[in-house]
């Protein structure tokens, strides 16, 4: 069924339906519409900004863009936020020269020429006429007194952000629109609809919170130009008076002295007195004052104070605050009425918290956009296996595995049980199963999104064993794997119970019968026999098993390995004997115990965490070296952490199995480390290479030997054979053509085994006397790198020896060796010159001169002696300095000469200590003694011992025995 949103539109479907209805791609869902509504101030601004460029999508503010529509004419900004309050009109600089004459303008124009150009220039632009359209006058009605906008203007406004690219295919954010009711009722008959409308809701308290401080300091602005302006205009007046009066007065000079002049003709000559002059300046002065007569200051209108203005601002934001409620008001009973989802959103609080608000409750519309014409329908487990018998729905490609934890990345189909409910839910002709409500309902918001992921891969069995001391946890995560992903979970009793059990009569049950009913355990081979069983269960074959607490000795790891019981992982748990007895004390606490005694005494538990020390080590040792399969975890964590911890390891491996099967059914190659591959199974299935790196061969012509280790980390499987190459970087090029490198292909074949390097011991060497080493035992390798020079003819040794071509060669060092093992042919077959070094034969020490006698026979001795006297620097009493550094040598070099027996070794060590402590008598009393007598109590213990050994060493020869 198709609905309509008009008539138009439903006779459009039915002319043409196959254009507008999906076939093998679900329908385009267009980009996320959003209207962002609120009162003035709310911040709607800001977060729609921040929001659009989380979004990656435009954002549109209603209010700027009719701004837009009539700045060319305005060339400001108009409206309730821009308004200005009205200022006096300034007095024309003109007409205060006019008032006061030009005299003055001449002085004056220059200072004001600056200051008044600008304003006159404003002046001319607002006495322009602004004509503006009957289009453009709405629209400024509308921003400046809140007029409605007819339709006719709406229309060339917002239908292009629904209809018009880019904005029709990318998405937007409408800033401010609708705001009232009649915009939104626009929108309905317009068809024209959002995807969600949001409300940013304030207080008004808020808003003035935000809006009144930057008002308030605009006007504090506006105020401080303004008395400026008004002072700078009385000092202009000011001057301007002070230079009329300077000019009259010197016109009225020039006057009075004319007429003087002219008196003087008719009267005689006679002296003027000064009272005369002082008249006729005060003439002069009143003359000034009348013409000039001082003026009243007249009383300025009354300022608006600070607190008047600020009680205005509010009141204006006020009153523009519930006008917006009113209207959004109505805008959100009509957007109801449309039945457009709202959200509201508190903008009271900091702005990220409002952004982050703002984002969570629209991200599922932008995550879940592509299924936004997709429905889904939960039924009940016992109806989708009614309507998939009868056919009428039908299985998803997924089967009975979990959409949703396949996409993060889970690997293991997890089990149907009733700890693990199976929930079913429909979707188009298919029907899915999910593993928990939360996932179901994942899946349900964004069906396309999961459905889109590659289909699961073969499901492998997971085989694991969990080993540990007591108390570790091993049971615990054993049954946990066991009850979600319904592995077998085996320990030994278990798999023993499983063969009394279900074999009651076969030999094996009967032999186990035998050793428990004497009262003994069973030989590990039983047991092991008893698990090879359990094995065989379809279970085990299918979904996996996991072995707890097994194997414990390295006698279980040989049998296991007999018969080739390799688990792809071995998690150890390691805990301390403090948590092993904390975690025991906790359970015989615990309500949870069983009703039958338990063996978990404290004596018991150290037992058993002893036994289990000695042996772990040697399995973990051959573990590692031969499978690589073994993972030590730390079991002080907490129990849900060991489980996301061992569980982790179990995908990755599980991973690696799937991709190496699905690689290898592609016919490609695959690596195979940590695949538990044995030894025996290596060595049955080598390529032609054997343990050689085909791609050193190929690449370089090297012959790299990698059986040196018995790791697997850089081996890989085609066609059925195995190859191991010398490092990551083979490997890489290895898989990715491995063609390149194996026959046909491959440039160089294999020598046959005569024909390649063979590395000997010092014992083979040996054994093969009398064949006699190549080159006259030099070393070829350093020979051919030294440009075979005469100073790179160096001999080798025995420790370094390789046969080749039934010939032997001895190198100088290991790396000359491994030299030589990649590239035999490279160094063999070398010629020597005729000039060689001479040959090192030894010399006899008595063969030598006197001074090379004495140097190498006791030069080390010697200057070991003749250093030891130069750092000690010993006096013997009443003997020379010369006389005693002789004694002290002669007593060194027998006391640490090496042909000495041990015991004349000793004694003369003894006779050397001896004699140092006699010559560090002299130092002694030197500090000790004082000029002035002490009495024997005040003197150091050991001072008067020390005095008389001193004086007994007079005529004693150091010498003598």
């Amino acid at each position: 069924f198709y609905y309509f949103s008009s008539p138009e539109s439903r006779e459009k479907f039915l002319e043409n339906p196959e254009e507008y209805v999906a076939h093998k791609e679900p329908l385009q869902a267009p980009p996320l519409r959003v209207c962002l509504l609120g009162t003035y101030g709310a911040g709607k601004t800001i977060c729609g900004r921040w929001l659009a460029d989380k979004l990656g999508i435009f954002h549109i503010q209603f209010e700027e863009r009719l701004q837009e529509m009539i700045m060319p004419k305005t060339e400001k900004r108009v409206g309730f936020e821009f308004d200005e309050e009205p200022e006096e009109d300034q007095i024309d600089v003109e007409t205060l020269f006019q008032e006061f004459g030009d005299s003055s303008q001449t002085n004056t124009e220059t200072e004001t020429e600056s200051e008044s150009a600008h304003e006159n220039e404003n002046k001319n632009k607002e006495m322009k006429e602004v004509v503006l359209t009957d289009e453009e006058e709405i629209i400024k009605a509308n921003l400046v007194e809140n007029e409605a906008l007819p339709p006719d203007v709406l229309d060339k406004i917002v239908p292009e952000w629904w209809t018009k690219e880019p904005i029709r295919s990318t998405g937007f954010i409408l800033d401010g629109f609708p705001r009232t009711l009649e915009e939104a009722q626009y929108l309905s008959e317009r068809g024209l609809c959002p995807d969600v409308a949001v409300f940013i809701q304030v207080e008004e308290s808020d808003i003035s919170d935000r809006l009144l401080p930057p008002r308030l300091e605009k006007w504090r602005d506006r105020q401080n130009k303004k008395m400026e302006k008004k002072k700078k205009l009385k000092d202009m007046k000011e001057k301007i008076k002070e230079e009329k009066i300077a000019k009259r007065r010197a016109e009225l000079l020039a006057e009075q002295a004319k007429k003087k002049e002219e008196a003087a003709a008719y009267r005689e000559e006679e002296e003027v007195s000064d009272e005369e002059n002082e008249d006729e300046d005060d003439d002069i002065e009143m003359i000034l004052e009348e013409e000039f007569p001082k003026e009243e200051e007249v009383d300025e209108e009354e300022e608006e104070q600070e607190a008047d203005a600020a009680e205005r601002m509010k009141n204006e934001i006020t009153e523009k605050y519930e006008t917006d409620s009113n209207n959004l008001q109505g805008v959100q009973e009509e957007l109801e009425r449309l039945l457009i989802p709202q959200i509201t959103i508190n903008g009271g609080r900091k702005p990220h918290i409002v952004r982050y608000q703002l984002y969570s409750k629209l991200k599922h519309l932008v995550e879940n956009r592509e299924s936004i014409f997709e429905k889904c329908y939960p039924i009940s487990l016992p109806l989708a296996r009614k309507m998939l018998v009868l056919s009428y729905k039908h299985p998803s490609s997924f089967g009975q595995w979990d959409p949703v934890k396949l996409s993060e990345g889970d690997v293991i189909k997890p089990s149907q049980n009733q700890q693990t409910p199976s929930l079913p839910v429909i979707h188009r002709q298919y029907i899915y199963f999910f593993s928990s409500k939360e996932n179901k309902e994942k899946f349900m918001k964004n069906p396309i999104k999961f459905i889109r992921q590659p289909k699961p891969k073969p499901s492998v069995p997971v085989k694991i064993a969990i080993v540990g001391p007591p108390k570790s946890g091993k049971t615990t995560v054993a049954k946990k794997f066991a009850s979600v992903y319904g592995l077998m979970r085996l320990s030994m009793g278990d798999a023993i119970r499983i063969v009394l059990n279900n074999q009651p009569e076969s030999e094996l049950a009967l032999m186990l019968k035998w050793h428990l009913h004497k009262g003994l355990t069973a030989p590990d081979e039983l047991a092991i026999q008893a698990l090879e069983v359990a094995l065989m269960d379809h279970v085990c074959s299918t979904a996996g098993f996991v072995i707890d607490g097994y194997p414990v000795t390295r006698k279980q790891v040989n049998i296991l390995e007999a018969m080739r019981i390799i688990p792809v992982k071995i998690f150890e748990l390691q805990v301390d004997a403090k948590e092993i007895f904390r975690r025991a004390l906790i359970d015989k606490e615990s309500t949870d115990s069983p009703p039958y005694p338990i063996h978990d005494s404290s004596q018991i538990l150290t037992i058993q965490n002893s036994c289990y020390k000695k042996q772990i080590d040697a399995i973990r040792t051959y573990y590692e070296k031969e499978h690589q399969n073994w993972c030590v975890v730390d079991a002080f964590h907490s129990k849900w952490w060991i489980w996301n911890k061992i569980f982790e390891e179990v995908q990755v491996i599980i991973k690696q199995i799937q991709t190496y099967l699905e690689t290898i059914r592609e016919g490609k190659a695959a690596s195979v480390a940590d695949l538990c591959i044995t030894p025996q199974e290596l060595q049955s299935r080598l390529g032609e290479f054997e343990q050689y790196c085909p791609v050193s061969l190929a690449e370089k012509g090297e012959l790299v030997d990698c059986s040196v280790t018995s790791s697997l980390q850089f081996a890989a499987e085609f066609r059925g054979h195995y190859y191991k190459m010398a490092s990551q970087e083979e490997l890489n090029k290895f898989l990715n053509a491995p063609e390149l490198y194996v026959p046909p292909l491959a440039p160089h074949p294999l020598p046959s085994p005569d024909m390649l390097p063979k590395k000997l011991t010092m014992a083979e060497v040996k054994a093969l006397f009398p064949k006699k080493a190549e080159m006259q035992g030099y070393c070829p390798v350093t020979y051919l790198d030294g440009k075979q020079r005469y100073e790179a003819l160096v001999p080798g040794t025995i420790e370094y020896a390789v046969e080749y071509r039934d010939k032997l060669y001895i190198f100088e060092s290991e790396e000359k060796l491994q030299k030589f093992m990649r590239l035999p042919e490279k160094y063999c077959n070398q010629k020597l010159p005729h000039k060689l070094p001479p040959i090192k034969e030894p010399v006899l020490l008595t063969a030598l001169p006197l001074t090379g006698y004495l140097e190498q026979g006791i030069a080390t001795a010697l200057i070991k002696a003749m250093n030891e006297v130069g750092c000690l620097k010993p006096k013997f009493p009443f003997l020379s300095v010369k006389k005693t550094a002789l004694l002290f040598v002669a007593h060194h070099l027998k006391a640490y000469n090496l042909k000495s027996s041990e015991y004349v070794r000793k004694k003369y060590k003894r006779k050397l200590e001896q004699f140092i402590d006699h010559c560090d008598l002299i130092p002694y009393l030197g500090t000790k003694m004082t000029r002035k007598y002490k009495e024997p109590q005040n003197r150091p213990i050991d001072f008067d011992h020390k005095l008389r050994m001193f004086l007994s060493l007079k005529d004693v020869d150091p010498t003598s025995g």
